[in-house]
């Protein structure tokens, strides 16, 4: 089996320790893969320290996706990515979201309009990346003439994780590309590239896809390995924009009503197959090579707890990527 390849990356973050996150990176970068993502989950390991070693140990690109738009101020944010982007050009990739809802509940830092505080912390961004001042009320900060004494000669690509209709219209609008989350499978990445292409986003606009990843050579045992983060991610909220086009919003919610721990065994075997990159070697080429073709630019794997990030490293050097045929620098 021969099949077109997207850039392949790795999630790393709260699975991980900080020490751990290092070994990972660099298991990443001798199997080949082609960048590094990494998620700011509170309270675990913070996005721009972890950016900045990744960064200096590695050669490879590093994005950060994402960090909520309101627990920095994007003047604060700003200072971050210029520094990262200086010390590092050309291989910094910043994204920005709303975080989980109940972190942000904890901190007392939702917004009353997320996507207004996503729009304005973009906006904001890009404002001050390109070393111009930023002033006025915003819809979750004020700021008054604040400039980046450092800013970047080249600014790094600004992403912006969402999944909704109206949020993907925001990202055509204001951001060079786009961070959908695990769970993303075909269907729903071919129905968000055409939401995105509908409001306008070029050619340029990058679609990184989240993955979960098991590989085995047993897909019974893929699968088991993957169950329990599958089933978190699904069932934490079960009914969003992603189940309701993939059409399991319905039953996910069902099983939710179970409990998390009681309804992860009945998960059908089917969503785990058609919602993430799990089983033989051969399976999981299929499964990247169908993101690809559905319109994923780069697909960004992520294994879970228990899973040796180095075997799996391995296993993508050795048996997968030779499946996929390179198609060059997928933006």
């Amino acid at each position: 089996m021969t099949s077109s390849r997207p850039s392949l990356g790795l999630v790393l973050g709260s699975s991980q320790s900080p020490r751990d996150i290092l070994t990972a990176a660099t298991a990443a970068e001798l199997a080949g893969l082609d960048e590094l993502w990494l998620g700011e989950d509170y309270f675990f390991t913070g996005a721009f320290s972890t950016a900045a070693t990744l960064l200096a140990v590695t050669r490879l690109p590093v994005g950060i996706g994402i960090v909520p738009a309101t627990t920095r101020h994007p003047g604060v944010t700003a200072m971050e990515i210029a520094t990262l982007a200086g010390l590092h050009p050309g291989r910094l990739r910043a994204g920005v979201g709303l975080g989980v809802p109940e972190w942000l509940d904890a901190m007392e830092l939702r917004p009353r309009s997320p996507l207004g505080a996503i729009r304005d912390t973009l906006r904001g961004l890009r404002t001050l990346l390109r070393g111009d001042p930023l002033d006025g009320e915003f819809a979750s900060f004020t700021a008054r003439a604040i400039t980046l004494e450092h800013p970047p000669a080249s600014p790094p690509p600004l992403y912006a994780g969402v999944g909704g209709p109206k949020a993907l219209r925001l990202a055509a609008a204001e951001a060079d590309g786009t961070v959908l989350s695990a769970l993303a499978g075909p269907q729903y990445v071919r129905w968000a590239r055409e939401r995105l292409t509908e409001a306008g986003a070029d050619a340029g606009h990058r679609v990184v896809v989240y993955a979960l990843c098991a590989i085995d050579d047993d897909p019974e045992a893929a699968r088991a390995a993957l169950r329990e983060l599958f089933g978190l991610y699904l069932l934490s909220g079960p009914r969003n924009p992603m189940t309701e086009v993939q059409g399991i919003a319905d039953e996910a919610e069902r099983l939710a009503a179970l409990g998390i721990e009681a309804a992860i065994p009945h998960i059908p075997d089917e969503w785990i197959d058609q919602l993430a990159v799990v089983g033989t070697p051969g399976d999981c080429a299929r499964r990247i090579a169908e993101l690809a073709e559905a319109g994923a630019d780069a697909v960004a794997l992520a294994f879970p707890p228990g899973l040796p990030i180095e075997l799996m490293a391995e296993r993508l050097a050795v048996d997968v990527i030779p499946m996929l045929e390179p198609v060059g620098d997928r933006r």
